[in-house]
């Protein structure tokens, strides 16, 4: 099981690259904060950027790309003393919104920023979300180094300069494979024995015991079920799982079921149907551990949606 992909599908990604902007020293673009992930792609040509809270700004450099995972306010800038080119940029997500294309047609030196969001129809407070931090951080020579990154920026920014037909699809289309390639590399940055859902990717036994749980979601696993088909001890696999996790394996599994069970309610499915899915006894037991999760009936969860 591919757990990444399983999870990647669940939240339902969307992707949408905005505008393409270029501009000449001296310049200074403040972004207010978005309910959406956020990002970035520097191309010749570099900057600062300042993240609300820091206090440190971090340099940008051609081929960069910078991605917002909780949305936070910053700004960039060529020069810390550069003047404000314009305030109160929103890079929210917009399924009709259209392409756009900003040339500048001064002299000098000019940097092109291509900017939008990243969008997750069915978030619900999933691990994956909730564990990256404010602010993923991709030099071009680095993501160079990982087979297909470097690709997807070139065509992205190639792509940009376009307005022909099938252009806004293929950019949607490659800021979602973005966003894919960007978490990869960022799983693969993390230092051996951190913790959290990414740590726990990348430790053998814990990562196949999340496989088993995402590909039978519906069977009653038991903590000495897990541990045995991963070869550890029940006391040492429950603390290992929680740790790394941040919850015990059956709470795992309850939440795992309750982030399907919205995906399938946004998706028209029938309650029974949903329970059969999830391994609930009956549709009855499952509105109950849904109610008792999400707070509201699934019914009620489906109008809202």
């Amino acid at each position: 099981m591919d757990i990444l992909t399983n999870v990647l599908n669940t939240l339902e990604l969307k992707g949408w690259l905005g505008s393409r902007t270029e501009v000449s020293p001296p310049w200074r673009f403040d972004f207010l904060a978005s309910p959406d992930s956020t990002f970035h792609i520097f191309n010749f040509g570099g900057g600062y950027l300042h993240i609300e809270g820091d206090t440190t700004p971090l340099r940008v450099e051609d081929g960069d790309v910078v991605v917002f995972p909780h949305g936070h306010a910053h700004t960039i800038y060529d020069e810390p003393a550069s003047p404000l080119t314009q305030a109160a940029v929103h890079l929210d997500y917009d399924a009709h919104g259209e392409y756009e294309i900003y040339p500048f047609e001064g002299e000098g030196t000019q940097t092109i920023l291509l900017c939008r969001a990243f969008h997750f129809e069915n978030p619900s407070n999933y691990p994956l979300l909730q564990n990256l931090p404010k602010v993923i951080h991709i030099p071009g020579e680095q993501g160079l180094m990982v087979e297909g990154f470097a690709n997807i920026v070139s065509l992205l920014a190639y792509e940009s300069t376009l307005q022909q037909v099938g252009t806004e699809v293929m950019l949607r289309r490659l800021t979602e494979m973005l966003f894919i390639q960007v978490i990869r590399v960022w799983i693969a940055q993390q230092a051996t024995g951190t913790e959290g859902w990414f740590a726990a990717l990348r430790d053998q036994p814990i990562s196949a015991a999340l496989g088993l749980i995402h590909q039978s979601p519906e069977r009653g696993w038991k903590v000495e079920e897990l541990a045995k088909a991963v070869a550890l001890s029940r006391s040492a696999f429950s603390s290992r799982f929680t740790q790394l996790v941040g919850e015990p394996p059956m709470k795992y599994l309850t939440h795992w079921r309750m982030h399907m069970a919205t995906h399938l309610l946004k998706q028209g499915v029938e309650v029974e149907k949903i329970a059969q899915r999830l391994g609930y006894d009956s549709e009855v037991a499952f509105r109950k551990a849904f109610k008792r999760e999400a707070g509201i009936p699934p019914a009620r969860y489906r109008k809202l949606a």
